[in-house]
């Protein structure tokens, strides 16, 4: 078993060189470190951030014919109501959880304060689908408020912030819309979301559906809100749907304009494959940084082998085994690798804490988040494994021309 100490000797022989290929390791450890985890961090928050409207979740939207078809004319409405809500329940059991939704812009006062904002009648399913939780001592609608019609409503922290003032608390107190009390019963988390149709739910309301038919005499849904049981549910799901649409109006089960969907759930996957996409690439620029440095290495111990050529030699002669004198340049390797390494990794700490410390401010982060690099369990292990190869491979050639010295000629070397 060689010394550490006898190795470090033998790796700093070179030393201009060494330290140079140590810094060269380093630069590329820390170039594929913090692409990486730059690339991990754009991941993590635009995810979240797309996720903010649901996850996996179909909106529905009512079509129209694009064809005459047994005697439908092209060109008719097919609105969404409630007996479409509750055939699709009944007929698809595929579907977790279904709501329609119907919206209005109206006028909510509190006080002197007041906004023209977005107010949807929805189910209490709704909630769940669409990622909006109510704040501590809150709630969302509930069966209770459908069957009695109760004037209550959820705010958005947009909504909440203007009329109430920053940081107040508006469950338990009454907003006028249009004139009409409505008692606050919940106030939504505050979330990050980059996809919405209509209005961020930052600035919506919420009321119940029963409440919204009746104050405002609407019976046709702006859209449906549908999750289905298992993510491969929703093709067929889709199908089902304008199928049971076709069979209610007499029109052409193939008409793909009867209804028109947002896919989620097919937004989501495409983001997601794009930022891996972005990833692989980020790594593969690093990774060829750390293979150049690994070639520095590799010439470094190609050179350290020629000049001990005659120290292996009288090893050799006197009953070193080749695993010893392999084991030694492959250490020798690994051990620059591994000192570059860690400088590199450090390196790349320190950059990460800078950059979470910059301010972040503005209307995008609102709705985004704050984007800052995440060196995960993942992007280590990686890049340890990425550095371990290089390592290895660079004292292994080096290593293997120097077991194969014979003996004899190398001590007639000079």
């Amino acid at each position: 078993m060689l010394p550490v100490g006898h190795v470090f000797k033998e790796l700093f022989a070179e030393r201009t060189r060494v330290l140079l290929t140590i810094l060269a390791i380093a630069w590329g450890t820390a170039s594929i470190t913090v692409m990486l985890a730059l690339g991990e961090g754009l991941r993590t928050v635009f995810g979240r951030s797309m996720r903010g409207m649901g996850e996996g979740i179909l909106i529905v939207w009512p079509g129209q014919t694009s064809r005459a078809y047994g005697g439908v004319p092209a060109g008719q409405g097919l609105p969404l109501d409630r007996d479409d809500r509750d055939q699709f329940r009944a007929a698809i059991p595929q579907i977790a959880s279904l709501s329609g939704e119907y919206t209005t812009w109206r006028q909510i006062k509190k006080g002197r304060n007041l906004r023209t904002g977005r107010i949807a009648g929805i189910d209490p399913e709704y909630g769940p689908m669409r990622n909006i939780i109510p704040q501590a001592g809150g709630r969302f609608i509930d069966p209770l408020d459908i069957q009695q019609r109760r004037r209550v409503i959820v705010l958005g922290p947009q909504v909440s912030k203007e009329l109430f003032g920053e940081g107040a608390d508006p469950v338990a107190q009454y907003v006028e819309v249009e004139g009409q009390p409505f008692l606050v019963v919940g106030l939504m988390q505050k979330k990050y979301q980059t996809s919405s149709y209509g209005s961020p739910d930052r600035e919506a309301c919420w009321i119940p559906a029963s409440t919204f038919e009746t104050l405002y005499n609407r019976r046709h849904y702006e859209n449906l809100v549908l999750k289905p049981r298992q993510p491969g549910d929703m093709e067929g799901i889709k199908t089902r749907l304008r199928e049971l649409k076709a069979q209610r109006h007499g029109a052409d089960p193939a008409d793909a304009e009867l209804t028109r969907f947002w896919d989620t759930l097919e937004m989501q996957e495409i983001s997601g494959n794009v930022f891996s996409g972005l990833q692989v690439v980020l790594g593969i620029i690093g990774g060829l940084t750390l293979i150049v440095a690994g070639v520095g290495i590799a010439n470094v111990m190609y050179v350290s082998v020629s000049n001990a050529t005659r120290d292996i030699g009288i090893r050799m002669a006197v009953g070193a085994r080749d695993y010893q004198v392999l084991g030694q340049y492959v250490l020798e390797g690994l051990l620059a690798t591994a000192i570059g390494g860690t400088i590199g990794l450090g390196f790349s700490q320190g950059v990460i804490w800078a950059v979470e410390q910059i301010p972040m401010q503005g209307e995008f982060f609102e709705y985004v988040g704050r984007p800052v690099p995440v060196l995960s369990l993942e992007v280590a292990l990686i890049v340890v494994g990425v550095l371990g190869l290089i390592g290895l491979l660079a004292g292994f050639f080096p290593a293997r021309r120097a077991a194969g010295v014979d003996p004899a000629e190398a001590l007639r070397y000079e």
